[in-house]
C-alpha cells in the first residue's frame, strides 16, 4: 500500500492498481470502493452462478473512490441511496493508513442483512472508516438479492443460491488479494476459481479472516460456515441475529420459481424470456406474486417465516448446500448472538403509532399466533399467556394494548432469533467445533437506522431491538440525519462498550477465540445432560431444552438500563 500526506492511497494486485481515498474527519484510515470481484451477472449470466473477474483494469488503474451500485432492490427498509444495477458484484475495503502488504492485519468481512431482498455495502451504518482505525482490514461484499440471487427453477437450469455463490467468490477474491491491502489471508489458499492456490496436500492453512453478518447476512454467513469449504474461505465466523430457524424447502422454492416465471409471462423452461425482462419487470413480478410469503408464517410485515414459506432465500439444494445447516453446524469456530428485544423492530413496523398499539386486543394476539403457527398456536399461547404481559405493563401504567404489543414482540424474538441462535450453537458444538453465545441488551442512546428517525425520541421503547448492536460493532455510534434535523452523541460508557465488542471481534479474527486479557468469554459447552451451558438459561416452549445466551458482561461502564417507556409517535 502507498499512502502519504500528499498522494492518494493505492495498492497493486493482478488486475492493476487500485486508487482509493482517505477517510474524512482526520481518521487514520483509507478506503477503496467499488472493486469488482465477479463479471457483471447480466444478460446470459443473469440467474447463473457468478464468474470470477479476470480482466485488467482500464489503463491499468481502477478509480476506487466512487461508491459501487447497490444490487437491484426488492424491499424498502434498508435500501442504500445511490445507483442500483444488476452489475453490482463489487466489494469495499477499508484499511489503516499505515498498513502495508507486510502488515498481516486481521480481516473482518461483513455480509449485510435485509431479508436477502434489500440492502447494500454503501448503507452508511456499515461504513468501515472507524473500525479500520483499530488496526483491522474491513471488507464489505455485495451479493445479488431477491429472485436475482435466489431463484430456483430447475426446468430452466437455475438451482438457486446464486447470492450464496456470490459471497463464496467474494471470499475467494479476498483470499487471493487482501494481503496487498495489509490483510492476512489463509496461506496456501485453495479454490476451484483459483486452483493455483492449492497447497501440495490440497488443504489450506487458516490465518486471520473473519466472516461476520447480521440478520439475513448472519444466515448467509452461517450457511457458508457449514460448508465443507468454509475453513478455506475464512478462519472464524460471528453470527449476529441469525434470521430464520431453517432454509427454504427445495420443493417450495421450485414452486415459487414457477409462480414467479408465470408472473413474468415466461414459461418455466424459457431462459431467454427470463433473461430478457427488465429489472423493473422483476420487481413488479416480485411485489405482485401472491404465492410468495403465502401460507402459515407468511403474514405481511410481521410474519415468522419457516421452511414452508415461499420466499427467495437460501435453500438446501443438494449440491452446494447439501444438508440443513442447523443439523450440520459451523465448520469453523463461531460466535452466535441475538439482541434482547429483537422482535420490537418488526412489530413496530406493523403497529407504527401509539394509537394502533393502544387499540390492540386479545383477538389481535390470537390472530397473530394462528397466522404464524396455525394448529400449534394454542400451545404457544399457553407458554406466552397474554395475561402475564398485560399484568406487567399495567404495573408500568401502560395500556392493555401495550401488553399485546409486548407479547407479539417477545414471541417473535424467541421464535425468530433466540431459538435459531441456540440451535445453531448446539449443532456446532455437537459436531466438535468451538462455539460461543451472547445476548446484546443495551438500550442505545442514538438512533441507528434512518427508518427509525420518526421515533428517535422514543428509542427506549424499542429496547435492544433488531440491528441495535451494529453501530457498536462498527464504532459508528453518532449519526446525523439532516432531513430530520436529528443529531445525537453517544455516552462514554457506550463508546467503551463498542471498544470492548470490537476487541472481542478482532480477537476472533486473530485467533479464532473471542477473548482478550480483559475479558475471558466462556465457550459454549454441552454437558452429559445435553443442556447445561455456562451463561445460559432456559425458555419453555421453542425446544424441550432451550438455553438462552446471557449477555457477556461487556458494558461494565455502561449506565444501568432504564425501563422501556411507551411509544409516542408525533
Amino acid at each position: 500500500m502507498v499512502a502519504t500526506a500528499l498522494a492518494s492511497p493505492s495498492v497493486t494486485i493482478d488486475a492493476g492498481t487500485i486508487s482509493g481515498g482517505k477517510c474524512s474527519g482526520g481518521q487514520g484510515s483509507v478506503y477503496y470502493k467499488g472493486i469488482p470481484f465477479a463479471e457483471p451477472p447480466v444478460r446470459d449470466l443473469r440467474f447463473e452462478p457468478p464468474k470470477a473477474y479476470s480482466k485488467k483494469y482500464s489503463n491499468g488503474v481502477l478509480n476506487a473512490t466512487v461508491p459501487a451500485p447497490s444490487c437491484i432492490q426488492f424491499g424498502t427498509a434498508t435500501v442504500p441511496s445511490g445507483a442500483r444495477s444488476e452489475n453490482c458484484l463489487y466489494l469495499d475495503i477499508w484499511a489503516p493508513s499505515s498498513a502495508t502488504k507486510d502488515s498481516k492485519l486481521p480481516v473482518k468481512v461483513w455480509v449485510f442483512g435485509g431479508s436477502d431482498t434489500e440492502g447494500g455495502i454503501e448503507y452508511p451504518l456499515y461504513d468501515g472508516c472507524n473500525l479500520a482505525e483499530k488496526d483491522t482490514i474491513v471488507v464489505s461484499l455485495n451479493y445479488r438479492l431477491g429472485p436475482l440471487g435466489f431463484l430456483a427453477l430447475d426446468s430452466a437450469g437455475y438451482h438457486g443460491n446464486q447470492g450464496i455463490q456470490d459471497l463464496i467468490l467474494g471470499f475467494e477474491w479476498i483470499q487471493k488479494s487482501i494481503s496487498a491491502f495489509g490483510g492476512d489471508p489463509v496461506r496456501g489458499f485453495a479454490s476451484t476459481s483459483f486452483p493455483e492456490f492449492w497447497t501440495n496436500d490440497g488443504l489450506a492453512m487458516q490465518k486471520k479472516v473473519l466472516a461476520f453478518g447480521q440478520s439475513a447476512g448472519a444466515t448467509d454467513v452461517y450457511t457458508l460456515a457449514t460448508l465443507v469449504e468454509a475453513p478455506i474461505l475464512f478462519k472464524s465466523a460471528i453470527i449476529e441475529s441469525i434470521a430464520l430457524p431453517q432454509l427454504t424447502n427445495k420443493s417450495i422454492a421450485q414452486k415459487l420459481g414457477v409462480s414467479f416465471a408465470k408472473k413474468l409471462q415466461c414459461g418455466p423452461k424459457d431462459k431467454s424470456c427470463l433473461q430478457s425482462k427488465s429489472p423493473a419487470d422483476l420487481q413488479k413480478a416480485f411485489y405482485s406474486d401472491s404465492y410468495m410469503n403465502s401460507g402459515i408464517g407468511g403474514l405481511d410485515g410481521i410474519g415468522s417465516s419457516n421452511s414452508q414459506t415461499p420466499e427467495f432465500w437460501p435453500i438446501v439444494d443438494g449440491t452446494l448446500v447439501k444438508e440443513n445447516p442447523l443439523h450440520r453446524g459451523a465448520q469453523v469456530p463461531t460466535v452466535f448472538g441475538f439482541n434482547q428485544q429483537e422482535g420490537t423492530l418488526s412489530t413496530i413496523g406493523k403497529y407504527s403509532s401509539a394509537k394502533l398499539i393502544a387499540n390492540l386486543t386479545a383477538a389481535d394476539y390470537k390472530a397473530f399466533l394462528r397466522g404464524n403457527w396455525g394448529p400449534v398456536a394454542p400451545m404457544i399461547e399457553k407458554y406466552y399467556p397474554l395475561t402475564a404481559f398485560e399484568s406487567a405493563v399495567k404495573k408500568l401504567g401502560l395500556t392493555a394494548g401495550s401488553g399485546v404489543f409486548e407479547a407479539i414482540a417477545r414471541v417473535l424474538t424467541d421464535a425468530h432469533f433466540k431459538c435459531p441462535t441456540y440451535q445453531s450453537a448446539l449443532s456446532t458444538a455437537r459436531n466438535g467445533n468451538p462455539a460461543w453465545a451472547y445476548e446484546f441488551t443495551h438500550n442505545s442512546t442514538c438512533v441507528w437506522l434512518d427508518t427509525l428517525v420518526p421515533i428517535a425520541d422514543d428509542l427506549s421503547f424499542l429496547g435492544a431491538a433488531h440491528t441495535a448492536e451494529i453501530p457498536f460493532v462498527f464504532s459508528n455510534l453518532n449519526f446525523s440525519y439532516p432531513e430530520d434535523n436529528y443529531t445525537c452523541s453517544s455516552s462514554q460508557g457506550e463508546r467503551q462498550l463498542s471498544n470492548e465488542i470490537i476487541s472481542l471481534w478482532t480477537a476472533m479474527a486473530e485467533s479464532g477465540k473471542p477473548s482478550t486479557e480483559a475479558i475471558q468469554w466462556p465457550q459454549f459447552k454441552i454437558t452429559s445432560t445435553g443442556s447445561n451451558t455456562p451463561g445460559m438459561i432456559f425458555a419453555p416452549y421453542w425446544m424441550e431444552e432451550t438455553p438462552r445466551p446471557q449477555q457477556l458482561h461487556l458494558p461494565a461502564a455502561v449506565e444501568s438500563l432504564q425501563l422501556r417507556r411507551p411509544l409516542r409517535l408525533h
